[in-house]
């Protein structure tokens, strides 16, 4: 029985449509495709927006470090002021094998800008087109004057342990009608090496790539304490705090959240630039 669906190959940005690219994740020199160092790594550069599938397989670079034990991905994304929208997917494949990503986000010197555990992707059903998959949606915000940010992709020993639950195909489809799903047992994902990714980067001054699922109703009250306390995060340099409360707000569906952390954001970088 196919579990997977045909991959969708394609994204839909506020402008248009941007073709899905395959991105190779091999070392370019073959005879160091394991390294024991990221700086080690073939580091591909690409351009925004970006829409690219990738694979790991046994010819996929390999970072072997006190973090990651098996293939990797390693990207540099070119950024200016403006917050960049980011979402990795990892997507089951018909053997019920899937790769459990962690995302660390350096600047070109190195140094950790954020760091996404595989515990923070969320698990999502199939549906339409989309096979099942896990995935993590974030925003990253520049520090002023960086140019680019290094994007490293890699799982764990402990993350190879494991295993994530999937729906049967028809739980999925009686849910999908909105029927009582039959009880019947659910499908296990082993935890791969290998599998099969996506990435989507676009400027956050465009629509969300994708939507959030989850929605929950907000009073006016919670969407006024909301936008201030975005606004005033931002002012007070805890950008860490201003995204958690960006990604919690449009998770409850709070209007011009994204809009106010971008002027905020963008105000900042301004009195930055005067003071400099």
């Amino acid at each position: 029985m196919s579990k997977i669906k045909t991959l969708c190959l394609s994204v839909v940005f506020a402008a248009g449509c941007v073709s899905t690219a395959e991105v190779s994740t091999r070392a370019k020199n073959p005879a160091s495709s394991n390294v024991a160092a990221p700086a080690e790594l073939s580091w591909q550069e690409l351009s925004l927006p970006i829409d690219i599938n990738f694979e790991f397989d046994e010819k996929s670079q390999v970072l072997l470090d006190a973090n990651s034990t098996g293939p990797v991905a390693s990207f540099i994304i070119p950024v200016d002021k403006t917050p960049i929208d980011m979402v990795l997917t990892s997507h089951v494949d018909n053997e019920l094998t899937l790769y459990i990503p962690n995302i660390l986000i350096t600047n070109a010197k190195g140094e950790e800008l954020y760091h996404i555990k595989s515990n923070e992707f969320r698990y999502i059903p199939a549906r339409l087109l989309d096979g099942d998959q896990v995935q993590t949606q974030l925003t990253v915000a520049p520090q002023v004057g960086t140019r680019q940010v290094n994007i490293l992709i890699y799982t764990t020993i402990e993350d190879l342990k494991g295993s994530t639950t999937i729906i049967h195909p028809a739980k999925a489809l009686a849910i999908g009608k909105g029927n009582q799903p039959p009880s019947i047992p659910d499908l296990t994902a082993t935890h791969s090496k290998y599998g099969q990714l996506s990435l989507t980067v676009s400027s956050a001054n465009q629509l969300p790539i994708r939507p959030t699922l989850d929605y929950m109703p907000a009073s006016d009250t919670k969407h006024t304490d909301y936008l201030n306390s975005i606004q005033y995060s931002v002012e007070q340099g805890d950008m860490d705090h201003a995204i958690t409360l960006l990604n919690e707000a449009e998770k409850l569906g709070i209007p011009n959240a994204r809009a106010t952390f971008i002027n905020a954001v963008q105000i900042q970088n301004e009195h930055k630039s005067a003071e400099e």
